[in-house]
Formats: structure tokens, sequence, C-alpha cells
């Protein structure tokens, strides 16, 4: 009997003993179920968390695009304002420089203005003063024979007085002739033709004419500015020339940094630089007595030239000669 409770006894504590080992074991499954659970938990959570880093990669993608274009288009805005800026700082420089330009235009235009004025008042003043005063002068005489004198000698003062307005209105003419049209001058016909007019006083003073072209043949300019200029320049040669001996005229054309040089040196009275250069281009200025000398040649000489863009000048020793020297600008053909 004691031996059957003891074998039961065994049994149930292996009972119990497997009891305990079976509820350890589900313990362990529904612990390794759980943790099982919780690592497809996690991994769902992962894989959410990747889902999700992957959009947002793809937004920044998308961002980084977006800001890149962005960055592009204002780049091109950036290139854009430079270039209008540019554009604008040359538009404002040449404005500025148009401004200098016409202000720079203007005063030579009221420096001329003021000339003229100053050359009307000074060279029409004397002939009206002489006229009034022949008038009242006739007004007062009884004398018919004086009065016939008085009369002749008005008309001596009207006809110098309607030359020297002539003379104006020529100058004024040519400074207000902006659109001269330069014509193809060959210079060797120019010249020839030219000193055909002064055949006479070259055989009766024994003239010594030399030229020299210096392998300028021709030269664009207005035709009857050349004329003008040829013709005065070597008249003044003949006309002033010295009494001691027979004179040599020296006419040289050469080309210097693409400007045309004319030159026309003479051994004849010379001019005293020092006493008159500040008159000696001006009108109705003579520095030799002589009875055909008008003081309007060298005048108008220097008006063309200017008017074609050119300049002048001269070198001059007193009773040895004088060189006048006349720079044309290149021509527009």
């Amino acid at each position: 009997m004691a031996r059957t409770d003891k074998n039961t006894k065994e049994k149930q504590e292996e009972a119990d003993a497997l009891k305990i080992e079976l509820i350890a074991i589900k313990k362990e499954r529904i612990f390794q179920n759980e943790e099982k659970s919780k690592r497809a938990a996690e991994l769902v959570i992962t894989k959410k968390e990747r889902v999700f880093q992957k959009e947002e990669k793809k937004k920044r993608a998308a961002e980084l695009v977006i800001v890149n274009k962005e960055l592009a288009f204002q780049n091109e805005e950036k290139t854009k304002r430079t270039a209008e800026l540019e554009i604008a700082n040359k538009e404002l420089a040449f404005q500025n420089e148009e401004k200098t330009k016409r202000t720079a235009e203007l005063e030579i235009a009221n420096r001329q203005l003021i000339d003229f004025c100053n050359i009307v008042s000074h060279n029409l003043r004397a002939p009206l003063v002489n006229i009034a005063m022949l008038v009242d002068c006739m007004q007062e005489s009884k004398d018919g024979d004086e009065r016939k004198d008085l009369l002749e000698k008005t008309k001596l003062v009207t006809n110098h007085l309607n030359e020297v307005f002539n003379e104006l209105v020529e100058s004024v003419q040519i400074k207000q002739d902006t659109e001269i049209r330069s014509d193809k001058i060959i210079l060797k016909d120019c010249l020839d033709s030219i000193l055909i007019g002064f055949v006479s006083e070259i055989e009766a003073y024994e003239a010594d004419i030399q030229i020299n072209f210096n392998d300028v043949h021709e030269i664009y300019c207005p035709r009857k500015y050349i004329k003008s200029i040829f013709t005065n320049l070597i008249s003044n040669t003949l006309k002033y020339k010295s009494p001691d001996r027979k004179p040599v005229v020296k006419i040289k054309v050469e080309k210097i940094n693409g400007n045309i040089i004319l030159s026309v040196a003479d051994n004849g009275l010379g001019i005293d630089l020092i006493k008159h250069r500040n008159n000696l281009f001006k009108i109705r200025k003579t520095f030799h007595k002589h009875p055909d000398a008008k003081g309007f040649g060298l005048f108008l000489v220097k008006t063309q030239v200017e008017t074609m863009g050119g300049k002048i000048w001269v070198t001059s020793t007193p009773n040895k000669g004088s060189t006048f020297f006349v720079e044309f600008k290149t021509q527009n053909r």
C-alpha cells in the first residue's frame, strides 16, 4: 500500500513537473509569438519608414530640380539685367557724348554769331555813316557841281557797301552749307584750269610756278571750294610779290596720316605774324598796301576749309615769303 502511494506521488510529481514544463513551453511560445509579432510590427514600421524616406527623397529631388530651375532662371535674369545695364550705360555714354558735341557745336555757333555780329557792325558802320554824311551834305549844298561830286562819292560808297554785304552773305551761306557734296577732283586738271586765269600775270612777272603732287592725284571735296582755295592762295602769291625778285611759287600736295595737305609757298613780301596773327583770317583785314587788297580772300578760304572739317595755318617771315598750309580731312565719296 505504501509502495503504491509512493508511485502515485511520483507520478503526480512527474505530472506536475510536466505541467510546469508545458506551461513554461507555452509561455515561451507565447513570448516568441509576441516577439515575432513585435518583429513583424517593427518590420512593417521599418518598411513604412523606408517608403516614407523614399518619398521624402523623391520630394527633395523634385524640390532640388525646382530650386535648380529657379537658380537657372535667376542667372538668366541676372545675365539679361547685366546686358540691359550694359546697353543702358552705352546709351547714356552715347547721349552724354552727343550732349557734349551739341554743347561744343552751340558754343562754336555762338562764337560765330558773335563774330559775325562784330563783322557786320565793324564793316557796315563806316559805309553807312559815310552815306548819311554825304546825304546831309547834298541836302545842304546849293552848288550843282558840288552836289554832282557828292552824288558820285555816294555812289562809290554805296557800291562798296553792296560789295561788303555780298561778301558777308557768301560767308554765311558757306557756314550754313552743312550738306556739301564732295566731287572727285583730279588735282592736275583743276590746277591747270586755274593757272590759265593767271597766265598774263605769270608771264609779266616771270613767275616760276613749281608743282609737286607727290603721287596724290585726286581729292574728294566740293569743286567750288577747291577752286576758290587754289585761286585765292595763288592770287596772293602774285599780288604780294616782292619788288626785289622774281616770284617763285611752290605748290605741293602730300598725304599724311590719311589726310591731304596742300601747301602754297612764295618768296614775296611775307607777313609779320607777331603783329597780325590774330587778324590774319578775319574779313576786311589787309597787311600790305595794294589797290586790289580787299581782306576777303583768306577769310573765305578759312571759312570753306573749316566747313569741310579741315584746317588752315601759315608760316611767314617779312620780306622773305609765306607758306599757307591747308589740311583736307578724309572726304566721303
